[in-house]
């Protein structure tokens, strides 16, 4: 039996599970990343946690295969260093993997969470058996990776798959990409409750909302179960938000022509109330024979992604 190691580095905690030849996990466990640390802490600390994590699975480390490490930010993944990510700045420049590599005595292997996501759904999700995918990330931005023909697409500086910056309004909103009328900007979290706020005001709609709020905050999961719930103004929002989806979808499939589009993310558990109107403006707008054949479906490993992507990319790097 071989197994493999997934690292899924977050800003606050680091999840930390050991997968089996089918993506089942073994055995998982959190740790607080302290992110506050220098870099040789950091890689001392990361090590250590790998180490705690295969004693208490009780796995011989010589049948532990490989281990991937899904990061945030921009990564080179032929060198392993971690390039540049916004909340573990320390680590910037760190050449993360062949340092824990040198610790732990298992090859480690290192891509953006976007692309661990991507290639834990090609291997063990809703991908599995496809060619030619999309996997989208949805929730406080928008993430993505690609895989053409059975190979992960990274481009010439490995950032490819941004699929969240792609322009859907020309003179739309600023985004902190520095341009206007990303995607990202309308269907990512902030945008969807700006827009509720704003209606709220505008169009003085009333709202069961209150029934629904997450801490007394208005989220997109409170706005997507008000919708349900039958609140107008909610269900509103979710249209919309799926428009601007859909637009954004036909401008993937008529350049990328892929089999299938996975989406996952916080913000996809909106499920058809999101992927529904997203569905039929990518109808709306894409080539019909591409269009048709596209298959658009909610991600499958959900909660487990990170740790089963970040695993996926020791499995893809070894295959």
């Amino acid at each position: 039996m071989n197994y493999y190691l997934g690292v899924d580095l977050g800003g606050t905690d680091i999840k930390i599970g050991i997968t089996g030849n089918r993506g089942d996990i073994h055995t998982k466990q959190s740790f607080p990343t302290n992110a506050e640390s220098d870099a040789d802490t950091l890689v001392n600390h990361f090590g250590k946690c790998i180490q705690k994590v295969i004693k208490i699975s009780g796995i011989k480390k010589e049948d532990i295969k490989g281990v991937g490490i899904g990061s945030p930010g921009l990564v080179n993944p032929e060198t392993g260093q971690v390039k540049y990510v916004v909340n573990i700045q320390t680590l910037n420049d760190c050449y993360l993997a062949p340092a824990i590599e040198k610790i732990i005595g298992i090859p480690v292997f290192i891509d953006n969470d976007a692309n661990a996501m991507t290639l834990g759904e090609f291997h063990f999700g809703a991908a599995l058996g496809y060619k030619n995918i999309i996997a989208m990330t949805v929730g406080t931005g928008i993430g993505g990776g690609l895989i053409f023909n059975g190979q992960l697409y990274r481009g010439s500086t490995f950032s490819a798959g941004e699929l969240g910056h792609i322009t859907i309004e020309s003179n739309g909103i600023q985004c902190n990409c520095g341009n206007y009328g990303c995607v990202e900007r309308y269907v990512g979290r902030e945008g969807i409750v700006n827009r509720f706020n704003t209606y709220l005001k505008q169009k003085k709609m009333k709202s069961t909302i209150n029934k629904f709020l997450d801490n007394g905050e208005i989220t997109p999961k409170a706005i997507s179960m008000a919708a349900r719930a039958g609140d107008k103004l909610s269900n509103l929002v979710m249209k919309e938000t799926g428009t601007y989806l859909g637009i954004a979808l036909a401008s993937y499939v008529n350049i990328l022509n892929p089999e299938i589009i996975v989406i996952g993310g916080g913000i996809a558990n909106a499920g058809d109330l999101l992927l529904k109107p997203a569905k039929k403006e990518m109808m709306k707008r894409a080539y019909p024979l591409p269009a048709r054949k596209v298959k658009i479906v909610r991600a499958k490993l959900r909660n487990d992604a990170g740790i089963i992507g970040s695993a996926s990319i020791a499995v893809n790097s070894l295959k």
